[in-house]
């Protein structure tokens, strides 16, 4: 089972791979530290390079001058510190790893400008405001990145923790898939909360009796599942995008203003038949009506008529 590695084995792997294809033994490591007032023996050297020996603080910072000077070329605190995965600063305690990308990033970062012996709150200020509007448009750009990817509704915590435990691997997948690496990141934050370079290392260590699985296999099955995610994220966004027309024209002024008429069109008892029968036939077909019915005012007569004969009759019988 693989476990996170000790800075000690950290900085042991390195001087071995420095020192590995070069004809540099440990006594002319040894004795370069001389030129630096340094009392390192050949056989202390050997046993840093196998991790069994501790560097205090010193002669960590000494080593990247001594390695130099004995390996004819530049040799930094970040080669010292270069690695993948993660490791442990102090006890192996659960969630207490630190990705040696994010260790690498913080000891060899740029210092912090502060004036101390000349000390100007004004001037101080200034550069603090700087550094933080520096670092707020970093961020305000990588979120820009993130929203064009349509995943902006990744959980920020969990964008942060990949952030940091990013390495490597995220940098040549985001090459390859030819998408910035903040991406890459924020892909592997929504499927696993935390980054592609602690999701491998996860799966790297499986449980008691379960073979161990091929780096490779592991890494070509991540990837393939973060080209999958950016690739379902980018349909969506097409989708929106077609659906975006409609919902213009549904939300727009004139859809609004034709609404009434519509609605209208459909309410009934608007126009009565009466009024259709009237607008197909017309008036003349009123006045045939009018001749063919019988008149009220001849029945009028006729009954008057009657009456009076009525009255008559009745006068000559008394």
């Amino acid at each position: 089972m693989n476990h996170p590695m000790t800075l000690r084995d950290l900085i042991a792997t390195n001087i071995r791979r420095l020192r590995s294809g070069t004809s540099v033994q440990h006594e002319d490591v040894a004795r370069a530290a001389t030129h630096f007032g340094l009392e390192w023996t050949a056989a202390w050297v050997s046993a840093v390079e196998r991790g069994q020996k501790a560097l205090t603080a010193e002669q960590l910072i000494a080593l990247p001058l001594v390695l130099t000077t004995a390996l004819q070329h530049r040799v930094s605190l970040s080669d010292l510190l270069l690695g993948e995965g993660s490791l442990h600063l102090g006890k192996p305690i659960p969630g207490t790893t630190l990705s040696t990308y994010y260790l690498r990033e913080i000891i060899t970062a740029s210092p912090f400008r502060r004036s101390f012996l000349d000390f100007d709150k004004a001037e101080l200020e200034a550069q603090m405001l700087a550094a933080e509007q520096s670092a707020a448009a970093a961020a305000a750009e990588k979120m820009r990145e993130i929203t064009r990817a349509n995943l902006g509704d990744v959980d920020i915590r969990a964008l942060k923790r990949a952030e940091e435990g990013a390495t490597a691997h995220e940098s040549k997948l985001a090459k390859k898939l030819e998408v910035p690496e903040i991406v890459v990141i924020a892909a592997a934050a929504s499927l696993w909360g935390r980054s592609l370079t602690e999701e491998r290392d996860a799966l790297l260590q499986p449980d008691e009796g379960i073979p161990a699985p091929k780096p490779a296999v592991i890494m070509r099955k991540l990837t393939n599942l973060i080209q999958d995610k950016l690739e379902e994220a980018a349909a969506q966004a097409q989708a929106a995008e077609a659906e975006k027309p409609l919902r213009e024209l549904a939300n727009s002024n004139s859809m609004t203003a034709a609404y009434p008429v519509i609605a209208s069109a459909n309410t009934p008892g608007r126009v009565e038949p009466e009024d259709e029968f009237d607008s197909e036939f017309g008036d003349d077909f009123d006045d045939e009506l009018a001749i063919e019915s019988p008149s009220t005012d001849f029945l009028d007569d006729e009954t008057e008529t009657e009456n009076a004969d009525d009255a008559v009759s009745s006068l000559t019988t008394r």
